[in-house]
């Protein structure tokens, strides 16, 4: 997956130690849904942004920031391997509120849905709370599709799978 690319609003670059400051703000912002948080521990954050540069030099994934013209940072868009979909890779987005409801994270999901296939991986999953009523539908507008739901230590999660042969 390339370091930067450009869709029509966005820059998806690569988030590495420099963007700490940028991403601590969104992760620490109360109604975070990534992970556990909101994150208040700068630290925490910058082990997050850690991984994602180690998951990119071993297995070519990326993780981004999203970026608009003005260079305002909006959130993040990425893939990882984890544990919930095996060896197969799942993406992953988060948009800052104040820039929620434009299609941003469609647009960013969008684009990495497509390095994803373009790079050869037939499966990208994408897992969603049943509540997270936006995401399910960015995903399948996506042409993902709900294979499954399983239980989580707090709610159900659904999974969505996008084929490449689709």
């Amino acid at each position: 997956m390339p370091e930067t690319l450009q869709t029509q609003r966005l820059v998806l670059r690569l988030l590495g130690p420099g963007d700490l400051d940028s991403v601590h703000a969104l992760f620490s912002s109360a109604g975070h849904t990534i992970g556990d948080g909101p994150v208040s521990n700068r630290e925490s954050t910058a082990q997050w942004l850690a991984r994602r540069q180690m998951r990119y030099a071993t297995q070519g994934l990326a993780w981004y920031g999203l970026w608009t013209a003005d260079r305002t940072f909006v959130g993040n868009c990425g893939v990882f391997v984890g544990t919930r979909c095996g060896a197969e890779p799942e993406i992953g987005y988060e948009i800052n509120f104040a820039y929620r409801g434009q299609g941003l994270a469609r647009e960013a999901a969008a684009e990495v849905t497509h390095l994803v296939h373009e790079a050869g991986h037939e499966h990208l999953w994408a897992t969603i709370q049943p509540s997270n009523l936006v995401s399910a539908h960015i995903v399948r507008s996506l042409g993902y599709q709900l294979v499954r739901s399983r239980a989580d230590s707090e709610d159900s999660i659904d999974y969505y799978l996008s084929s490449a042969t689709h």
